[in-house]
C-alpha cells in the first residue's frame, strides 16, 4: 500500500477536532465515507504511530486506536492546516518530482508558512 499524505493530514485533523478524550471519538466513518478504505485508514494510523505523529494502540492485529497526537503531530498539523498552502505544496511536489519523503514535504510547508509570516505587506501587490 502506498503512503497517502492527504490521508495522514485528514486523520490528524480528525483526531484534533474530536479532542484528546479518545472515549468521545466516533471513529473514522467520515473519512471512510469520503472513499477511503478502512484498511488504508488503519495502515496509515500504524504509519503515523511508527513516525511519532500519534500514540496509538493496536487493539487487535491491524486495528489501531489513536490515543493522542504527539508534539510532532501537532507541529505537522499547524503546517498543513491551511488548505491553500497544503494544495500548493502538493502540486509542486507532484509536478516536479512525483512524490517526496515526509520530511521534505514538512520542510516545504514550513518554508511556505514562514514566507507568509515574514512577507512585507508593503511589497505585496494590491
Amino acid at each position: 500500500m502506498k503512503r497517502d499524505l492527504d490521508l495522514i493530514r485528514r486523520i490528524l485533523l480528525n483526531i484534533e477536532a474530536e479532542g484528546e478524550d479518545s472515549s468521545r471519538r466516533a471513529g473514522f466513518a467520515n473519512i471512510a465515507d469520503d472513499g477511503y478504505d478502512p484498511e488504508a485508514i488503519q495502515y496509515h494510523m500504524q504509519l503515523m504511530h511508527d513516525a511519532g505523529l500519534i500514540v496509538a494502540d493496536e487493539l487487535v492485529p491491524g486495528q489501531w486506536w489513536p490515543e493522542r497526537i504527539t508534539w510532532a503531530g501537532h507541529e505537522f498539523i499547524d503546517l498543513a492546516r491551511n488548505d491553500t498552502l497544503w494544495q500548493a505544496t502538493k502540486r509542486d511536489v507532484e509536478s516536479k518530482v512525483g512524490s517526496a519523503p515526509f520530511q521534505v514535504v514538512h520542510d516545504l510547508l514550513a518554508r511556505r508558512v514562514n514566507d507568509q509570516l515574514t512577507a512585507n505587506p508593503r511589497t505585496r501587490k494590491k
